[in-house]
């Protein structure tokens, strides 16, 4: 059931507070020009793979997906591991930059409930990465990139965008809820 247009703007207004995007393609401008006006976009679910309907990081570890095509999946940066998912950290002082960990949640510890993301530009690194980004650790990320494999596991590499989505709680409350960002 939608939420009264009332209720919709405060969650808005909460939500815009606590959100920082990371653009890397530039798409505002893309929806700008092929016509929609609105930038604000409810986060209803997950299964798709859509900027509105992320793929969970149990989809990306369950599903078999092809390679080479853009998704988007949410879930919480909760560390980073280096050269293999065996020396995987849970920390906020992790120093490596080239991959995080995304998992389901927030408070995981354990490398099986996670996928790693390869962050192999600098652009990316500074806008992802667990040094980098100290203050988002264990914060929700909504990130697209292609399914891969990466570090002997199921991952995502070539990341294109992402939204921080600080405060977003996806792990206890129900997708339909979620709420709606700015994008």
């Amino acid at each position: 059931m939608p939420l009264p247009k009332k209720n919709r703007l405060l969650l808005l207004c909460l939500l815009l507070t606590c959100c920082q995007k990371i653009d890397l393609t530039d798409e505002s401008q893309e929806l700008q020009e092929a016509g929609d006006e609105s930038s604000a976009v409810s986060i209803i679910g997950t299964g798709e793979g859509t900027r509105w309907c992320p793929y969970s990081v149990e989809d990306i570890l369950s599903l078999d997906l092809p390679e080479g095509e853009g998704v988007w999946v949410i879930g919480y940066m909760v560390g980073t591991a280096r050269q293999t998912m065996n020396n995987a950290v849970f920390s906020a002082s992790a120093d490596n930059r080239s991959n995080i960990l995304l998992s389901s949640d927030s408070l995981c510890q354990d490398a099986s409930l996670c996928i790693p993301i390869e962050l192999s530009s600098e652009k990316n690194r500074a806008a992802f990465s667990l040094p980098s980004n100290v203050a988002h650790f264990r914060q929700c990320l909504l990130i697209q990139g292609c399914p891969s494999k990466y570090l002997n596991r199921k991952g995502l590499k070539r990341v294109s965008s992402g939204l921080w989505l600080d405060g977003f709680d996806v792990s206890k409350v129900a997708p339909a809820v979620w709420g709606t960002i700015t994008w």
